[in-house]
Parts: structure tokens; sequence; C-alpha cells
């Protein structure tokens, strides 16, 4: 494995070096005088050995974990049966993308009613609005011949029955074009009632279309043709796998001197591959090493997450590999 190909260059490292100081030994008994020389110069094939071995390898830190991306769950915010789906898994997807056909006929229905229901609700307001042109003129004619008749009593020329007939009937005018304007306002209200139940439906509708929020790929698919859903029921999970991440848990001494921006190089046990990666997010404090890694003795040592994201440019990195993240100091 790629944790193994790491233990055995350092297990080569160290007999190299172990060897090299055997034979520094060996000829300082054998050869006298040639030992400052040999003792000077065994001591370098060494360090020369130790520094090929670890050529281009600057690392001091890593650890393995397995590739993960960030999902979305969509839902769908209306029940019904679906009466097509227009997405696989492995799918691409686009945002704005129409993924599956909820069946609308009934919210289609309720808006047709909806709609009729303001017609007459409309009509209605236009009575009400000439019910109140009637009441004022009716109003205005009972005012003025009040008046009239007010000026005949002080002359002596009218009754003083003429004139209370004549208010009460100025008084009622009154009354009516007061309830003829307040009938008008209840129709408004009713056709506004109307309106924001049209909106609401209308929503409703759009939701029998659900939409991808995200880009990405299509990495399971939660509902078939065919098939009645409710309110919240999952439909499909989408996750960008062009950019994908991969949580290490290193001990304290490994974990000091990372840092977010710190550079990494990921590398598989498949085809030999390797990815440029970055620490995105380390964390604030310690926890024991999560069940799936290593071994139970390992599980109870306090180690600290680290979050490696990776920009998988070819798609060769799927959720759930394996690989090795070396931090790059």
């Amino acid at each position: 494995s790629i944790l193994q190909r790491h233990c055995w260059r350092s297990r080569w490292q160290i007999i190299i070096s172990r060897s090299a100081h055997t034979i520094m030994l060996s000829d300082r008994k054998t050869f006298g005088e040639d030992y400052n020389m040999r003792a000077f110069a065994f001591p370098m094939i060494a360090a020369a050995l130790l520094l090929a071995g670890c050529a281009g390898d600057i690392t001091s830190s890593g650890g393995s974990g397995f590739i993960e991306a960030d999902e979305v769950l969509v839902s769908a915010e209306i029940g019904g049966r679906v009466l097509h789906r227009n997405f696989s898994e492995g799918s691409n997807i686009t945002a704005g993308d129409t993924l599956a056909l909820i069946d609308p006929s009934r919210i289609q229905l309720d808006i047709a009613s909806m709609n009729a229901a303001r017609q007459s609700a409309v009509a209605s307001l236009e009575a009400a609005r000439l019910a109140v042109t009637r009441a004022r003129e009716t109003e205005k004619f009972a005012t003025s011949e009040s008046d009239r008749i007010a000026r005949l009593l002080k002359s002596g020329s009218a009754t003083q029955k003429q004139m209370d007939q004549l208010s009460y009937e100025a008084t009622q005018a009154t009354v009516a074009r007061r309830s003829a304007e307040t009938n008008v306002t209840m129709i408004q209200a009713q056709i506004e009632k109307v309106d924001a139940d049209v909106n609401r439906l209308n929503r409703q509708l759009q939701d029998c279309y659900p939409v991808s929020p995200v880009s990405g790929t299509v990495t399971e698919a939660l509902v078939e043709t065919g098939e009645t859903v409710a309110p919240g029921k999952g439909l499909a999970k989408i996750a960008n796998l062009q950019v994908v991440w991969v949580k290490l848990y290193l001990p304290a001494e490994q974990f000091s001197g990372v840092k977010v921006g710190v550079r990494a190089t990921v590398s598989t046990e498949v085809a030999e591959k390797t990815y440029d990666g970055e620490v995105t997010w380390t964390s604030s404090e310690a926890e024991f090493t999560p069940k799936n890694v290593q071994t139970e003795k390992s599980r109870a040592n306090l180690v600290y997450a680290v979050k490696v994201q990776i920009a998988n440019t070819d798609g060769f990195l799927k959720i759930g590999m394996p690989v090795y993240a070396s931090l790059v100091q």
C-alpha cells in the first residue's frame, strides 16, 4: 500500500546508515593510516545515499483517508406522483436543470378555479362601485331638498313634518353611501386574497418542476418514475466531483506545524497517480481517532483532524477511494 511504501523507504535509509557506520569501524581496524580518509568518506557516502533516497521528499507529516465531496440532497417541495425523471446516477447536472416532473394537474385545476373566482369578484366590484355612485347622488339630492325645506320653514311656506321627513331621507342616503363604499372595500380585499392564493398556487406549480440548485454529478438517484413522493422526500444527491477533499488525523507532533494553506501531495494506490492539494481547515481541538482508522490501539490516541482539498481535474478520484496525503512543510 501507499503507507507501506513510505515505511519501507525509511527502513532502507536506516539500513544504509548502519552499514556505512559498520564499514567505517572495520576500516579503522584494518587499514590503519587510511582511517582518517575512510572515516570521512563512508559517512559522506551514507549521507549521499540517504539524500538520494529522500530526493524531492520534503514532507514531514501526512496520513491516509478516504476521498469525500460536498453533496447536496435535492428534495421534493410538494407531494405527488413523479411523471418523469430527467436524470440517472452519474449524470452531469448544471444548476437550474429540471430534475423531474411531479403531477401538476390538481394545482392547475385549483388555479383555474381561483381565476374564475377572481373574475366574479371583479364583476362584483364594478357593481359595488356603481352602487356607491347612486348612493352619493341620492345623498346629494336628499341634502339639497332638506336645505330647501329648511329655508321654506323659516318663511312659513313649509311644515315641520316636511322638514323632519327630508332630514330622515338625507340621513338614510348618507348611511347607504357609506355602506356601498364599505362593500367596495370588502370586495377589493377579496380580490387581493384571491391574488395571494393564485400566487401561492403558482409557486406550488413551480415546485412540480424541481430544479438542481448546484452543478455537479448525480451520485445517487432516490426516486423512480411513477413513484409517489411526499414533501421533503429526497430526489437525488448531487456532488461537485471537480473539487474533492480528504480528512486526515494527525498526532500532536505532526499537527503542530500544519496551517491552512499548506500544500499537499495526494497519491493513490491505483495507477500511481498523484494530485496537488491544499489544507483548507484544521481542527481546533483534539479527538480520538475514528473507528475506521488503523487499529484499536491507534483509535485510543488523541489526534487532530486536517482537511485537504484536491483539484480532481481528470475526474479520476471517486468518493470513498483511499488515498495518502503528504503535507509539504
